[in-house]
């Protein structure tokens, strides 16, 4: 389904031969899930908390990093300096000494700016990662970190200065809703996070070659926004903790489907005159319409797109709706793959010296 053509470029490199050696035999792998979120809770209210949301972690859409003790920064990756920026950043805020560097091997990562989190799954690997080399020099494997340690890379490699919903996914990954922050406070609390059903799937659509806002753009545009009602505030933080979560608990996937759905558009309404803006606005509308008609009770898009996602009950349910699509002409422009939510969050492991690092994935 062309879905390689969305990761773009799944990294196909050699380290290069100027590579620094490493300093030791510790090398630590880092892989994580990717983001979905699903809209923000309030913003530009002069008194309470601002931005805060809902969104959730999927499979198989992250990003994976190796990472070598040496004594200069290093990477092998077309976002080699951004991964490089972020561990500076980690080694200073920890304050650790000139010659704890490290070479970076960005393996695995999706296209950027679509809706998938990206850039926070690539600061806190990174983070992780110097942490597991320096910090903590466990060797074993670590799943589902607390949502301080989370909160603590996050401030460490700068992340999470709106949303936290890919801050805690990282941490434990499942469905995660978050409160926004009060003036001053570093990182949202969380307010709840738990496990999506094992059978349930997400199918993606992502259009080709379009990118959601970001970098100055995106400050631009959030610099713009009216305020969020109080009252549409309250009538998310109600699908949220009335419906959505409820469902999930009780696995009752159509009270899930048509909460979201409803919470997606309510949550997009603030953002609607800087979103229709943007060039592939109507292809989203298109494609949420004829959602509707195929009888998908639940669909949203993430964050600011193009990536829009599907949920399904099943993967019968979730492979039914791709061929639809095929038939439908849709896969001509987005690249769709379906995706099982993660439960687990980032897996943070040793890599023996012996291995030999995967240049290539396939998805």
């Amino acid at each position: 389904m062309g879905w390689e053509i969305l990761f773009g470029a799944m990294i196909r490199q050699t380290k290069p031969s100027d590579s620094p050696p490493p300093a030791s035999g510790s090398e630590v792998e880092v892989i994580t899930p990717g983001r979905l979120h699903f809209g923000m809770l309030a913003f530009g209210q002069p008194y309470g908390r601002s931005f805060g949301g809902l969104g959730a972690m999927v499979s198989g859409c992250g990003i994976r990093v190796r990472m070598k003790r040496a004594e200069t920064f290093a990477a092998v990756s077309h976002v080699g300096e951004r991964a490089i920026g972020v561990a500076r950043q980690c080694a200073n805020a920890w304050g650790l000494d000139e010659h704890s560097a490290c070479l970076i091997e960005v393996l695995d990562i999706p296209r950027q700016h679509i809706g998938l989190g990206t850039g926070t799954q690539l600061a806190l690997a990174v983070a992780a990662g110097m942490q597991r080399l320096y910090v903590d020099g466990s060797g074993a494997s670590k799943h589902e970190m607390s949502a301080e340690d989370a909160a603590a890379l996050a401030q460490a490699a700068g992340r999470g200065l709106r949303s936290s919903v890919g801050v805690y996914g990282f941490g434990a990954g499942g469905i995660v809703l978050e409160s926004g922050k009060l003036q001053g406070e570093v990182t949202a609390p969380l307010v709840s996070q738990i496990p999506m059903p094992e059978s349930w799937r997400a199918v993606l659509f992502v259009r080709r070659e379009a990118e959601g806002l970001h970098g100055d753009a995106e400050r631009t545009a959030f610099a713009g926004l009216k305020l969020v009602p109080f009252e549409l505030t309250a009538e998310l933080t109600r699908l949220a903790v009335m419906e959505i979560l409820p469902a999930v608990l009780s696995a009752r996937f159509i009270d899930f489907a048509s909460a979201l759905t409803a919470y997606g558009k309510l949550a997009g309404k603030p953002f609607e005159r800087a979103s229709s803006r943007l060039p592939y606005a109507g292809a989203t509308a298109q494609l949420f319409e004829w959602l509707d008609l195929q009888g998908v009770k639940g669909f949203a898009q993430s964050s600011w797109g193009p990536a829009v996602v599907a949920v399904c009950e099943s993967n019968v349910d979730a492979d039914s709706l791709v061929s639809a699509a095929e038939a439908a002409g849709i896969a001509d422009q987005h690249e769709i793959r379906v995706v099982a939510f993660d439960n687990h969050g980032a897996v943070i492991r040793a890599v023996d010296e012996t291995v030999t690092p995967t240049s290539s994935v396939d998805l």
